[in-house]
């Protein structure tokens, strides 16, 4: 991104990227950048604080109980196994989570579902769906059967939405599906 900035600037050394946010390294979708220090900081604010909509698409194995809900649950981040344990009640050093899931559709593959993600901690979209008997394609780290693509799973960061921060303008930013067989078997 930087040096796609600098190559459209007047003066590219003094070009700037920032990011006020990040996906999982498995995960496709939208990633927002800022241009300048100042707008980084309001960036990181809002994310920090919560006052913008995240939304993804994740195709699991198995269709939820319920077409859709709340999941609320306690999350344990394990840095030895870089795996986050899901808890059903308060535990130690645990931190509350919350997601709303709603299912789209269903087919031969498995069962899209549209996350609207409320707290954002680490690996929380993938533990709490596996928490369900939920598992997302290719998160063989979350208990997956099923293949997809090497160092993918099949959860997608689709839609942003939140106030420009300088602006003051409602903001949205749409990633479309990756092009591959999967997830076109939903979207075609």
């Amino acid at each position: 991104a930087l040096n796609y900035l600098r190559s459209k600037e007047k003066y590219p050394k003094k070009c700037f990227i920032g990011v006020p946010q990040r996906l999982d390294r498995p995960v496709s979708g939208v990633v927002l950048f800022a241009k300048k220090k100042s707008v980084l900081k309001m960036l990181v604010e809002i994310f920090s604080k919560r006052q913008l909509d995240k939304y993804y698409y994740a195709i699991v194995e198995t269709p939820p109980v319920k077409p859709e809900g709340e999941l609320v649950n306690w999350l344990v981040k394990n840095t030895e196994i870089r795996k986050a344990i899901i808890y059903d009640n308060e535990v130690r050093d645990s931190m509350r989570v919350i997601l709303r899931y709603k299912t789209i559709t269903q087919n031969a593959t498995g069962t899209l579902l549209e996350v609207k993600l409320i707290t954002g901690k680490f690996h929380q979209i993938r533990a709490q769906l596996a928490h369900i008997g939920c598992p997302i394609i290719g998160d063989t780290h979350y208990g997956s059967n099923k293949n997809y693509k090497e160092n993918s799973i099949c959860l997608h960061a689709h839609r942003l939405r939140l106030t420009h921060p300088v602006t003051g303008e409602p903001l949205e930013i749409n990633a479309p599906v990756p092009d591959d067989e999967i997830w076109q078997s939903f979207f075609c």
